[in-house]
């Protein structure tokens, strides 16, 4: 074979590794398209879920502790929250529209009537639509993504962030004033069955139709307060002004009388004293407490009026906290909408620079049976058990001296654990995804 033939033979074989460097660069910038575009496309479809959960959550958020009729409301926050939840640099598409307020999943273990459902849209129906980059040479020029998300309000038993002050439940009224009493319980009544006698709390033989508390359960509200309907619809309960008031027992146990509690604190050197009860009206212990605990009643109740004021309003000993109302000085509430207006929450308090999900003027509180803390002892016991615990928004000071604590009876974030009371008689709220 000649020298000329061999170099021919190898300009012929030149020109064919040419074409199968053309065909592996087409597959690769096909491989390459589908990793780049279709990863692209993944990444944006796992964002666009964030953004639906974020909404669905929020939504349920303003349902259950800010204004549970306002659906208006839940929905803007549903959708801000949303858009917040950017997919590949951009909001998503999410209008008052794609947020549906209806009753939950077959199988969801929440309240049958309380779920948020959100679908965000990053496509081509909405003009918003991803791009492509190596894809657009098989001429597929945009893609899109879209999510869905629904959030389902519970019933809670527990919280990590109860006050120390434990408040008397509500009675079913018979009895007022040396009279028997055919009206229903407000907010003046007083709890007929015990009076003072000779400075200690005993059944008063006077009263011929004693008044009747019964605690609530899993299956009965009992005569306590009782917020919602079972299908989470709001009572008159909700929103209910209430006055708490500190100190030892007058003749007769008013609506709202409270004792001061010892909490467990790690903040606290001493759990007992008017610096701890002090700190645990500010913020949170941080254990948890639930329904059928027993708390220890704090020995000083005549001394804690001063650190009662201090937690709420402000003043007394520079602690490096600010108290309730402080905090989110600008929330007031709404008796049209049974609603709380003007809080920063959510969002960071100006204030001290923190987050909270719902205004820190919204307290949990336990509540307990009269009948049982007075049972066999004139001067009532050194415990008290939890039997519910209700929800409280701070309006502020006022009353008897400027000593009692006003407000208005509201929702309040909760935990999971134990056991709890119905639907009717619960306060507290935890928002779960279902789907």
């Amino acid at each position: 074979m000649t020298s000329t033939t061999v170099s021919a033979r190898y300009r012929d074989e030149r020109g064919a590794v040419l074409i199968y460097v053309a065909i592996s660069a087409i597959a690769l910038i096909a491989f390459t398209g589908l990793v780049v575009d279709y990863g692209l496309m993944w990444v944006s479809r796992r964002e666009a879920q964030n953004a639906a959960d974020a909404g669905a959550l929020a939504g349920a958020v303003s349902l259950a502790y800010v204004a549970p009729t306002d659906l208006d409301r839940a929905r803007a926050a549903a959708v801000a929250m949303a858009k917040a939840n950017l997919v590949w640099g951009q909001p998503p598409d999410v209008q008052p529209s794609d947020v549906f307020i209806e009753p939950c999943p077959t199988g969801s273990p929440g309240l049958p009537d309380n779920c948020v459902r959100v679908n965000v849209y990053r496509n081509q129906e909405r003009n918003n639509a991803l791009p492509t980059y190596f894809t657009r040479l098989v001429g597929v020029q945009s893609q899109g993504v879209r999510a869905t998300a629904t959030a389902q309000i519970l019933t809670g038993n527990a919280t990590d962030c109860l006050k120390p002050w434990a408040v008397a439940d509500k009675w079913e009224e018979h009895w007022e004033n040396g009279a028997p009493n055919t009206n229903l319980w407000t907010i003046d009544s007083t709890f007929d069955k015990y009076t003072k006698q000779g400075g200690e709390m005993r059944p008063d033989p006077s009263v011929l139709d004693p008044d009747v508390y019964i605690a609530p359960t899993l299956t009965s509200p009992g005569t306590g307060f009782a917020p919602f309907t079972a299908d989470g619809t709001p009572t008159t309960d909700y929103g209910l002004p209430f006055v708490l008031k500190i100190g030892s027992a007058a003749d007769r146990l008013s609506s709202g009388w409270f004792l001061a509690v010892d909490l467990e604190n790690p903040d606290c050197s001493n759990p007992t004293g008017g610096d701890c009860y002090r700190t645990n009206i500010k913020g949170c212990s941080g254990t948890v407490y639930g329904i059928g605990d027993t708390l220890q009643i704090d020995s000083e109740q005549g001394n804690m009026i001063g650190p009662t004021v201090q937690g709420v309003e402000g003043g007394g000993p520079d602690d490096g906290n600010l108290a309730l109302i402080q905090k989110d000085p600008g929330a007031y509430w709404d008796d049209t909408t049974k609603s709380i207006k003007g809080s920063f929450a959510p969002g960071v308090s100006p204030a001290d620079g923190r987050y909270y999900s719902q205004s820190p003027r919204i307290i949990p509180l336990p509540l307990f049976n009269i009948d049982e803390f007075y049972a066999g002892t004139p001067n009532g016991k050194n415990t008290v058990t939890i039997t519910n615990i209700i929800g409280f928004f701070i309006e502020g000071m006022g009353g008897r001296g400027n000593r009692d604590v006003l407000g208005r009876l509201v929702s309040v974030p909760g935990l999971r654990r134990g056991t709890g009371v119905t639907n009717e008689a619960s306060f507290l709220r935890t928002i779960i995804l279902v789907r």
